[in-house]
């Protein structure tokens, strides 16, 4: 009873060395031949909103890449409803826009009497990837802001952002300072982390003088290529990153250790100080997670911490197409369970 009274009240401290057990099930199924998440049911964010709980995802078409912004609910975070008759509740922008073939991993914050999602947007031809900002009063109906424009492009000529940015994480501060972390793509052609703050939502300013601020590292010895698909949580003055890691991840193959998620801590959202071992590695071949496990974000819970994760398995279709298939599961710290 008392470890619990402690998880409660958020007592129990994050740390690098919490124990999180998969659950092995996939939470949401993709939908049927002509859905929009026919492909893929990934980029989980997980909010409490009233007596239930809410994720906001992306969904991809049956090419594999159109994506779109679908909701769920739960009454317990386990047992979830697609909302809006499965249909999406953020569609691609009109033809020409600079989001008209993706919408996809949503951050959604509360606040202010509305709901805010940042999101990676794509446009008509390639992958020009920016930042995106909607609103909404209810979470289902959005409406683009900063005049349907990005508010976050590529950084300045040589930095590791001067092609690409995407991936938004986003955390508000006791402030009312919002802090948005994201991937970039420039020179070394591999993402690495940036990390931008702003007051509105819509101009932000580049920290660490526009230079990443997570580069690829090591994980128990062995190089990364790259780090992507954060997560943030700020509690007690502490800022807590889940780091997705590429650890010579073959594309369309299976190998072991090939990928992992890594807990990271830092004072100002700037410097990062990592844990020594993984969160977890890709599962084993066989399971939901064989090929991949990535882009987690965490909910406190009363039991402990709950990690929704974006899963990658391999699937025998026809030579030539996408054998990749993403959905998302689930792995929970129970209180006072630490890894030996």
């Amino acid at each position: 009873m008392i470890v619990l009274a402690l998880c409660v009240h958020g007592a129990v401290p994050i740390s690098g060395d919490l124990r999180f057990e998969r659950t092995n099930r996939t939470l949401l199924d993709r939908g049927g031949p002509g859905s929009f998440d026919e492909c893929q049911v990934k980029y989980p964010c997980v909010l409490k909103v009233g007596d239930e709980w809410w994720m906001w995802y992306n969904g991809r078409a049956k090419d594999c890449f159109t994506g779109q912004i679908g909701l769920a609910k739960s009454p317990d975070g386990l047992a979830w409803t697609k909302a809006n008759g499965g249909q999406p509740v953020f569609h691609v922008g009109a033809a020409g826009t600079f989001d008209s073939t993706k919408v996809d991993h949503p951050a959604v914050l509360r606040f202010g009497g509305k709901f805010h999602m940042w999101y990676t947007a794509g446009p008509d031809q390639g992958g020009d990837y920016r930042i995106g900002y909607a609103t909404s009063p209810d979470g289902l109906a959005w409406t683009r802001e900063n005049g349907g424009k990005p508010v976050l492009g590529p950084g300045a000529k040589g930095k590791f952002d001067d092609s690409v940015v995407l991936h938004p994480a986003v955390v508000r501060d006791q402030q009312g300072v919002l802090h948005l972390w994201y991937n970039g793509v420039g020179p070394l052609k591999k993402f690495r982390v940036g990390h931008a703050t702003s007051r509105d939502g819509i101009g932000w300013t580049r920290q660490n003088n526009g230079d990443a601020v997570l580069e690829p590292g090591e994980v128990e010895g062995r190089r990364e290529d790259y780090v992507y698909n954060v997560m943030v949580l700020l509690e007690a003055g502490t800022y807590h990153v889940w780091i997705s890691s590429a650890i010579n991840h073959p594309p369309r193959e299976y190998r072991d250790h090939a990928n992992a998620i890594v807990y990271a801590s830092s004072k100002d959202g700037t410097h990062w100080r990592r844990a020594g071992k993984p969160v977890f590695y890709n599962g084993p071949r066989g399971t939901i997670d064989e090929y991949s496990a990535f882009a987690p974000y965490v909910v406190r819970r009363d039991d402990g911490l709950w990690m929704y994760y974006s899963c990658g398995s391999l699937a025998e279709v026809p030579s030539g197409s996408d054998n990749r298939r993403f959905d998302t599961s689930l792995a929970i710290h129970r209180c006072g369970a630490r890894r030996t």
